[in-house]
C-alpha cells in the first residue's frame, strides 16, 4: 500500500540528483521510471538537458532533445537556447546554427538568450561579421540587446582595434538606455591600449568614476600595461600606489606588468614590485628577470620564494638552469641541478638536454657533467 509519486514528485527527485552534480545518477533514473510507465513534462526534461550540458554533455543533450519529440514532449524556447549556448562554449558553430535554423522552422520564438549565444561563439572564432549579421537580425526582429550582447560586440571590435565601430555600438547602446559597466569600460581601455591609444584609455578609466562604476583590478592593470608598452613608467607607478591606497590586491597579471619596467630599465622599481608580491604570497616571474640577463637578480628571487615554502615546478627551474647556462654560470647550474636529481624530482628528457646543451656551449662537456 501506499501513494504514486507524480511528475512533480519525479521531477523534483531528478532536480536533486542535477543539483548534486550527478547528472548521470539523474538519467538513470528518469530511464527506470519511464520504464514503470510513468511520464515527465517540459519542466523535467528542461532541467536534465541543462544538467548534460553543464557537465560539458552538449551531444547527449541534443540526442535527449531528439528522443524526448517521440513521448509527445515539445522541445521549447528554454531547450534550445540551452544546447545553443553550450554547442557554441563548445566551439560546435555548425550545431548551433542548425538548431537556430531548427527552431525557425518551428516556430519557436528566438530570444536576446539565442542571438547571444552565437555571437558570443562567432567572436571567439573571429568571425565578427557574423556576429554583427545577428546582432542586425535582433534589431529586424524587435528583440532587444542586453548588456551581454553589447560587452560581446565591443570586446570584440575592440580586440579587432576598430575602436571607431566599437563607439558606434556605445552610443546605440546609450539610445537603448543600457547603463556601460565594468566590462565595457575595460573592453574599450584594452582596445584603446592595444592601439597605443593610451591617454584615450586612462580618459575612459577617469570618467568611470562619473558614471558610478569603480574599475577593478582588471581596469588598473590595463591601465598599468598601458602606460608600461609606452614606457610611461611613472604613471603606471602612480596607478600602483593608487591600489594601494584603495585596499585593491593587485593579480599576478598586474604584478607582472613589471617585464615593462624591466625593458625600459627600471630595475629598482621592478624590484621593489617583486619584493612586495612575495610578501602578498603571489610569486612573480623569474622568467622575466632571466630573458632581461638579471641572473643574480632571479637567484635572489628563487632564495625568497623558497623561503616562503613556495615550491617551483622543475619547469621553472629548467628556465633558471638554461639562464645560468647561457650567463656561464655553469657551476651554480651544475650544483642546481644535482640538487633536484638528489631531491627527487620528476626529470625528463628534456631537462637533461638543458643542461647537456649548456655543457656543450661552454665546450666542457666531459669536465661539468655531474655524473
Amino acid at each position: 500500500m501506499g501513494y504514486a509519486p507524480n511528475t512533480i514528485t519525479l521531477s523534483t527527485l531528478i532536480k536533486g540528483f542535477c543539483l548534486d552534480v550527478n547528472v548521470m545518477g539523474a538519467l538513470h533514473f528518469h530511464d527506470k521510471v519511464i520504464a514503470l510507465g510513468f511520464h515527465l513534462n517540459q519542466i523535467t526534461y528542461g532541467v536534465l538537458i541543462n544538467g548534460l550540458c553543464k557537465i560539458g554533455e552538449t551531444k547527449a543533450a541534443l540526442v535527449l532533445l531528439r528522443k524526448i519529440e517521440v513521448h509527445s514532449i515539445k522541445p521549447d524556447v528554454v531547450m534550445y537556447n540551452t544546447i545553443i549556448d553550450s554547442s557554441c562554449k563548445d566551439r560546435l558553430v555548425n550545431d548551433a546554427c542548425e538548431l537556430l535554423s531548427e527552431m525557425i522552422i518551428k516556430g519557436i520564438s528566438l530570444t536576446v538568450v539565442t542571438f547571444t549565444s552565437l555571437m558570443y561563439d562567432f567572436c571567439v572564432v573571429g568571425q565578427l561579421k557574423e556576429a554583427i549579421g545577428f546582432f542586425n537580425d535582433m534589431v529586424v526582429e524587435n528583440i532587444n540587446p542586453n548588456i551581454y550582447t553589447f560587452n560581446i560586440l565591443i570586446d570584440a571590435l575592440c580586440k579587432e582595434a576598430n575602436g571607431k565601430e566599437a563607439k558606434n555600438v556605445l552610443a546605440v547602446m546609450s539610445k537603448a538606455t543600457v547603463k556601460p559597466d565594468i566590462v565595457t569600460y575595460n573592453s574599450l581601455m584594452d582596445g584603446y591600449c592595444l592601439v597605443h591609444q593610451v591617454n584615450n584609455a586612462k580618459f575612459v578609466f577617469n570618467t568611470m568614476d562619473q558614471t558610478e562604476v569603480n574599475p577593478d583590478v582588471h581596469s588598473y592593470t590595463i591601465m598599468i600595461n598601458g602606460f608600461c608598452k609606452i614606457k610611461k613608467v611613472d604613471e603606471a607607478m602612480n596607478l600602483f600606489k593608487e591600489m594601494y591606497f584603495k585596499n585593491m590586491v593587485p593579480n599576478v597579471v598586474t604584478y607582472n606588468s613589471y617585464y615593462g619596467l624591466c625593458k625600459c630599465g627600471r630595475i629598482s622599481n621592478a624590484w621593489e614590485l617583486v619584493t612586495e608580491m612575495h610578501d602578498r604570497c603571489q610569486p612573480a616571474d623569474i622568467v622575466t628577470l632571466f630573458k632581461n640577463c638579471y641572473i643574480d637578480k632571479a637567484i635572489e628571487l628563487l632564495k625568497k620564494v623558497l623561503d616562503k615554502g613556495i615550491q617551483p615546478n622543475v619547469c621553472t627551474y629548467m628556465i633558471l638552469i638554461d639562464g645560468l647556462c647561457m650567463g656561464k654560470r655553469l657551476e651554480t647550474a651544475k650544483e642546481l641541478f644535482q640538487n633536484l636529481v638528489i631531491r627527487g624530482y620528476p626529470l625528463d628528457v628534456r631537462a637533461y638536454t638543458v643542461m647537456i646543451n649548456g655543457c656543450v656551449k661552454t665546450a666542457c662537456l666531459m669536465k661539468h657533467w655531474p655524473f
